[in-house]
């Protein structure tokens, strides 16, 4: 006893280690963000990456002839997967270059800060500051034109707030007075406006005037002094609403009325199901169990479901993979409700950066348990053997095909040499993670589900042999229930689908949880209601095999879901193999993740009605 007791406990002291290096750094707090006048600032210089987006229009902002992004948008982690680093450009840069540690979800974010030559000092005003002079060479000449061509925009971080500009400009054809074509020009020189609440930096932006540029058009050496300002002003606003800036975007009237148009949209087609379930129950179901109660034999004759009360509760084939994947189902659905408690605690908020991918690593990590579990109680179920195999199977029946697509991903980065590409370094830990802390914790889980087994109660006796099942109609078969029970699900969430994906592959952070948390909790509605509309209509037309078919109509509106991925990306300005690669990659990873989650669903809503339909006839 006191042998399990100390394995116990090592384990323990490796799952808080392991934990401990994954959570995010300190986020900021009034505590250690106080400033006396003239006191050194942190200013990190972040990526750099083409403005592919089907929005981007939105992000210019004319003011006073000066260019500058839109400081209500805000560029999240999957808004351009080409990035690089800062200092991959021929930029102004410090002898040494000093990155900035990052938590594990900071570096699958795809952030890598590093230090400046920007010395902006608490409240003290710099004019003209000069940066660096450089002389430009001319393939820097064409890299930074390359870049002009594609709208590159930088990111930096400046008290832990982020903040945006572009590289250059270009002059159009039409614009340029010697009428040879377009000009491009490198912008020389940034303006930076900051504000500020007491002794705390409550605001940061970066301008672009085109009156300070260099042109690039041409291939030639060009001597360059690389200058910046800054102004200081006094605001009201308040140390811990300095975040409220970026979400006001996600707020405007225009975009609430779409949240809520989506919300009603759900509510109606919840409604109109539920009205027509109620009547097929009704009207259908509760006659056909009032037939059995009286034992009315002539009557019994004419109803399908009861002729196959003796194969309905038939284990299905492919037991194995059945139960790994309803273990891998359960444990997606508890992290997503866990990801969602987080978020009404304020525990994940979308402005830390890595917050959500350490999140999910985390999470997922922990909820192993979890899928280990399921995935054995159930086996054990109708076997007392090889649940060993089901819980190994579901270890990795979602992470082996996610760690697949992310390796070839990886490796496509690296080719390309952005920033999306994982580090050696963080490779390891991630290996490590799954070898110490997974795959234990997916073990004990099996373990506990096959101590804490039961039988399977089934209402009736199974047969060895199953009977046949008859010719039925299109809407009876497999391709048509997943049709249907794909189609009213997704119509339902669209909308807010669109939304979500504008936050995760466009330039805004998506701030309303709960609108999405609402909009999931109907999509789960709509997939129990319609499975068991769907499973009852398959019943009656004798059809047994109804298990498997469960988890497919469930789970196909991942299929609807990247169908409509393929078309946003088709209106997008997306552009390259890296971005396609990596737009089609990680939405087939999260697709699929949904699928398992809502075939789960699907299922367990089916097998409560099937026993309870069942359970309801008095047998002979």
């Amino acid at each position: 006893m006191n042998q399990r007791h100390s394995r116990i406990a090592i384990l323990s002291v490796l799952l808080i280690a392991t934990l401990g290096f994954l959570l995010p750094s300190g986020t900021a707090s009034p505590s250690d963000h106080h400033y006396n006048v003239g006191d050194h600032v942190p200013l990190f210089v972040n990526k750099v990456g083409p403005l592919n987006n089907p929005r981007k229009s939105m992000l210019y902002n004319v003011q006073l002839g000066i260019i500058v992004i839109n400081p209500n948008v805000v560029l999240v982690p999957f808004s351009c997967s080409e990035s690089y680093e800062y200092f991959d450009w021929p930029f102004c840069h410090p002898d040494y270059l000093v990155k900035k540690k990052e938590s594990l979800g900071e570096v699958l974010s795809g952030d890598r800060l590093t230090n400046a030559l920007y010395d902006l000092k608490f409240r003290e005003d710099k004019t003209a500051e000069i940066l660096c002079e450089k002389k430009l060479k001319e393939d820097e000449i064409a890299k930074f034109r390359n870049a002009i061509i594609n709208e590159y925009y930088f990111q930096m971080f400046y008290d832990d707030l982020p903040f945006w500009g572009f590289i250059g400009k270009v002059e159009e054809e039409s614009w340029a007075l010697n009428g040879k074509g377009p000009k491009y020009y490198l912008f020389k020189h940034v303006q930076f406006h900051a504000f500020y609440n007491g002794n705390q930096v409550i605001e940061i932006r970066a301008f672009s005037d085109p009156n300070h540029v260099v042109d690039v058009t041409e291939d030639a050496e060009t001597s360059v002094r690389f200058t910046y300002s800054i102004i200081w002003n006094e605001t009201s606003t308040q140390f811990e609403n300095r975040m409220d800036k970026y979400s006001r975007a996600s707020s405007l009237p225009t975009h609430r009325l779409i949240h809520w148009f989506s919300i009603i949209n759900s509510i109606v087609i919840i409604v109109l199901l539920m009205g027509l379930l109620m009547v097929l129950f009704m009207r259908h179901l509760k006659n056909d169990l009032k037939k059995f109660t009286n034992g009315d034999q002539e009557e019994d004759n004419k109803v399908g479901w009861k002729y196959i009360h003796s194969d309905v509760f038939k284990c299905p084939p492919r037991m194995l993979l059945f139960c790994a994947f309803l273990g891998c189902g359960t444990q997606l659905l508890t992290m997503v409700l866990l990801l969602f408690s987080l978020a009404f605690l304020g525990v994940l908020y979308p402005y830390s950066r890595g917050a959500l991918c350490t999140s999910l690593v985390v999470i997922y990590i922990l909820t192993s348990t979890i899928c280990g579990y399921s995935s054995a109680s159930f086996y054990n179920q109708f076997a007392e053997t090889r649940w060993e195999r089901s819980v190994l199977l579901a270890g990795v029946l979602y992470l082996g095909p996610l760690l697949s697509v992310v390796s070839i991903l990886n490796t496509i980065a690296i080719s390309y040499g952005a920033m999306a590409a994982l580090p050696f370094g963080t490779i390891v830990v991630i290996f490590l993670v799954l070898v110490v802390v997974n795959i234990p914790l997916l073990a004990i889980g099996g373990v506990i589900g096959h101590r804490l087994r039961s039988k399977f109660q089934a209402p009736s006796a199974t047969k060895r042999f199953p009977r046949g099942i008859p010719l039925s109609a299109w809407y009876s078969k497999t391709p048509g229930q997943m049709f249907v029970g794909g189609l009213l699900p997704f119509s339902a969430i669209v909308l807010e689908l669109h939304n979500l994906y504008a936050s995760m592959w466009g330039y805004k952070i998506y701030t309303l949880p709960s609108i999405l948390f609402v909009t999931f909790i109907i999509l789960v509605l709509l997939v129990a209601m319609l499975s068991v509309g769907l499973v009852y209509i398959q019943l009656t037309v004798e059809d047994h095999e109804w298990w498997w078919r469960s988890i497919l109509r469930g789970g196909s509106i991942a299929i609807f879901t990247f169908g409509y991925a393929i078309y946003f990306y088709a209106k997008s300005n997306m552009r390259g193999f890296l971005q396609l690669s990596f737009f089609f990659g990680y939405n087939a990873c999260i697709c699929y993740a949904l699928f398992l989650m809502l075939g789960t669903i699907s299922f367990r809503a089916s097998l409560l009605f099937v026993q309870h339909i069942y359970g309801s006839v008095k047998n002979e």
